[in-house]
Formats: structure tokens, C-alpha cells, sequence
């Protein structure tokens, strides 16, 4: 009876760290949009304008597989005017992509090196995740001092 009942035990205990497990994984997006939010910034749609305007190329986001959300403080409708755009001079923002997970996010950082740094990835990687650019799966290409500022409180 003791034999079975150590069994149950060690089963249960078994799916509760896997389902911890299963929690954890996932992207870092929800947690760096919720403190983005909190600052005033919200997500637009990246129109054909906005990707001209930040220089973001269709083929690069498809090659890398990801998601590309542009956050700002400015106010842009779903077409933005010249005017709203001008505005964004003046406003806060910026451009996260996220990827589906930190392997996708690596392996796209790989195929971007040299032959000699791709030897010495491991330690490259570790420098990596620890910039303040960097959260799990997803890396921020695009703000200011004060915006890198909120997506490093978000690590």
C-alpha cells in the first residue's frame, strides 16, 4: 500500500512540475506590453507608412519569422496622415520584435555572425541575453534611452 500510494505521490509531483514548466515557456511580449502601457504607450498597427518611416522591410520580418509591434505615445489612425507621422518627432516609441520563442530569437542572432564569431557563440550569447535589448524571446530594435529604460524593467 505505501509502495502504491509513494507511487501516486511521485506521479502528481511529476505532472506539477511539468505543468510549472509548461507555464513558465512562453513570450515575454504580454509582460513588456503591460509596462509599455503603464507609460502611456500603446500598440498600432504597423502600416506601409510606419515600416517605411522606421525603415522595416517586409522581407526581413519574414525571413526572421517574427512579430513586429510598434508602440507609441502618439496618437495614429489605421491610415496615418503626414501630419500624424510628423508626429512622431515629438512622441515616444518603439518597434519589439518578438519571436516565437528564445530559439527562434537565437537562431536568427546566429545566422547574423561571422565564421570566427559563430565559434565563440556560447559566450556571445550569454552578453547577448544579458544586454538590455534582450527579454527572452523578444529584442527591442527601436527606441531612446528612456524606452530601453522600460524594456529593461521588464527582465
Amino acid at each position: 500500500m505505501k509502495k502504491k500510494l509513494a507511487v501516486v505521490v511521485t506521479a502528481l509531483a511529476l505532472v506539477a512540475v511539468m505543468l510549472i514548466g509548461l507555464c513558465a515557456c512562453g513570450s515575454s511580449w504580454g509582460k513588456i506590453k503591460s509596462a509599455f502601457e503603464k507609460e502611456n504607450f500603446h500598440e498600432v498597427e504597423l502600416t506601409e507608412q510606419l515600416k517605411k518611416a522606421f525603415g522595416v522591410k517586409d522581407e526581413d520580418v519574414q525571413e526572421a519569422d517574427a512579430t513586429v509591434h510598434f508602440l507609441t505615445t502618439a496618437e495614429i489612425s489605421e491610415d496615418p496622415t503626414l501630419s500624424e507621422l510628423a508626429g512622431l518627432i515629438t512622441a515616444k516609441y518603439a518597434i519589439v520584435w518578438e519571436y516565437k520563442n528564445v530559439d527562434e530569437l537565437q537562431k536568427h542572432y546566429k545566422e547574423d555572425l561571422s565564421e570566427n564569431e559563430q565559434e565563440k557563440f556560447g559566450e556571445l550569447w550569454e552578453k547577448y541575453q544579458k544586454s538590455d535589448i534582450v527579454n527572452e524571446n523578444c529584442i527591442l530594435v527601436f527606441g531612446d534611452s528612456a524606452v530601453r529604460d522600460i524594456f529593461k524593467g521588464t527582465k
